[in-house]
């Protein structure tokens, strides 16, 4: 009797042991759920594709200004060289002095520069910088109310034709020169023109037609703009001498070959001009493939407006250039 009561008792909780179980998975399986979305809550997982639209967004307009900007800038570039080439060479050597001997003066008598551009003296030399008016002329430099922004030295022709010395000792000379400018215009860029050629010289050894004989001091009357005229009368028998000699030497049709041979070899001096300018960290101005037969006068000595064009342009090129020179 026992045993069949126990037997009906079991089978009475067998459903009631598989209902327990079923509501415990029940639970367990909700609060996994529940922790599942508690978690998510917790850190919700970031929806990247607005903000990925808003970066290329900004980039793309970072992109469009910066091309703005170099459009701009190139824009203003070439409006100041424009206005830069539209100047005149007085214009453009603003604020700049060319100083040294006859050849600087021709770039006021050939009106390339205005008078108080040019600082010049015909004859000076740097073997004589005293005696020979050159300190003179940096004075005059110094003393002014404004120094120069840059100063270009033109001197050498003298030194070479009439005083014979060697190109080393020019080179000293000269050095010392420079230095002397250095010191009395330090916050002045300095800049040295090579020396001009000698096409031709007169018997005597002296450059023909090398008297021209203006000076900063003469009356602007004196100026021209044509450097054939620029020979004083003291001149016109030697540039005549000089020129029946090369008659009866050459016939009219070989005259120009025979002027463009070098009377007077000036490469030497140039090349210490050079190294001197590399040793004193002072610009050199390579003028020396101005040799053709055009730019000189017939006495193969005297350089025309014609060079002095040229020239001004290898100076502006040297002096300036963040510009370009045409």
């Amino acid at each position: 009797m026992f045993e069949k009561n126990k037997e009906k008792m079991k089978e009475k909780m067998e459903p009631d042991k598989v209902l327990r179980f079923a509501i415990v998975a029940v639970i367990l399986l909700f609060l996994i759920g529940a922790l599942i979305i508690g978690t998510r809550m917790m850190n919700p997982r970031v929806d990247a594709t607005e903000g990925v639209k808003k970066l290329t967004e900004l980039e793309d307009a970072n992109v469009q200004k910066i091309d703005a900007k170099i459009q701009e800038l190139e824009q203003t570039e070439a409006d100041e060289a424009a206005a830069w080439k539209a100047k005149s060479a007085k214009e453009k050597m603003d604020g700049c002095i060319v100083l040294g001997d006859s050849t600087a003066l021709g770039f006021r008598q050939n009106d390339i520069l205005s008078k108080s551009q040019v600082k010049s003296k015909d004859g000076a030399t740097v073997s004589d910088a005293e005696g020979s008016g050159l300190n003179e002329l940096l004075t005059a430099v110094t003393e002014a109310e404004t120094a120069p922004q840059k100063l270009i030295l033109c001197i050498g022709r003298g030194d070479v034709a009439v005083s014979g010395e060697t190109a080393d000792a020019f080179a000293a000379n000269y050095k010392s020169f420079v230095e002397q400018v250095k010191a009395a215009l330090p916050d002045t860029k300095v800049y040295v023109c090579s020396i001009p050629a000698y096409l031709s010289l007169t018997s005597t050894g002296d450059a023909a037609g090398s008297a021209d004989s203006d000076t900063d001091s003469d009356s602007d009357a004196k100026d021209t703009t044509d450097n054939s005229n620029l020979k004083s009368s003291t001149d016109s028998k030697s540039s005549t001498d000089s020129k029946s000699n090369s008659d009866s030497d050459t016939s009219s049709d070989d005259s120009s070959s025979s002027k463009m041979s070098t009377a007077l070899d000036v490469t030497s001096y140039n090349e210490a001009l050079k190294a001197l300018c590399k040793e004193e960290k002072v610009k050199y101005v390579d003028t020396t493939d101005l040799t053709d037969a055009s730019y000189y006068g017939e006495d193969g000595s005297t350089m025309t407006k014609a060079y002095y064009e040229a020239c001004i342009n290898k100076i502006l090129e040297a002096a300036f250039r963040n510009y370009v020179i045409q």
